[in-house]
């Protein structure tokens, strides 16, 4: 069996960018945001009754957003993350959100429309802010590759219910 895998996000990275292709030299928020997610929204149809059936729903496409709560900046240069996202707001943007800037995946990317974030806030606390920005259409989430031997011991175990040894693979097709 197989351990569980556990992500703990100590080091990740938001980028945000005019262009998709200007995400490689944009500005990492790392530093500044305290939560970022991707939600997903399911979206349903209502499908009138009629004489013969009752009121029914139908599925259509999913919603997503990306979620970030971030520390406020706006004595950064330029106003950091906060000035970015006013500047920004309603705009469309390109994101790339990576769990661990170590790693090349996963790595989630798309494009948002921009909302700002709060000016001010409590005296005597850190300023936070926290906005929810629609994703159009779904986003990319890259993931690591899987390999083929290791889909190979997997099936190979679970079907023969055997110890898997240099034989891997001998008697499984994986394709």
């Amino acid at each position: 069996m197989a351990n569980p895998t556990v992500i703990v996000i100590t080091d990740a990275t938001l980028k945000l960018a005019d262009t998709p292709a200007g995400i490689t030299a944009a500005t990492a928020y790392s530093c500044q945001v305290s939560s970022a997610a991707i939600n997903a929204t399911p979206n349903l149809q209502t499908v009138p009754a009629t004489f013969c059936a009752p009121q029914s729903q139908v599925p259509a496409a999913t919603g997503f957003e990306l979620a970030v709560g971030w520390l406020q900046d706006w004595t950064d240069p330029g106003g950091g993350l906060s000035g970015y996202a006013f500047a920004h707001d309603t705009e469309e943007q390109a994101f790339e959100l990576k769990l661990d800037t170590a790693d090349t995946e996963p790595v989630a990317t798309g494009t948002v429309r921009l909302v700002a974030g709060a000016y001010g806030g409590d005296a005597g606390v850190p300023l936070a802010t926290t906005a929810t920005w629609p994703i159009l259409g779904k986003p990319t989430i890259t993931v690591p590759a899987v390999t083929l031997a290791a889909d190979a011991e997997t099936v190979h175990a679970t079907n023969t219910g055997e110890d898997v040894g240099e034989d891997v693979g001998e008697d499984v097709a994986v394709g």
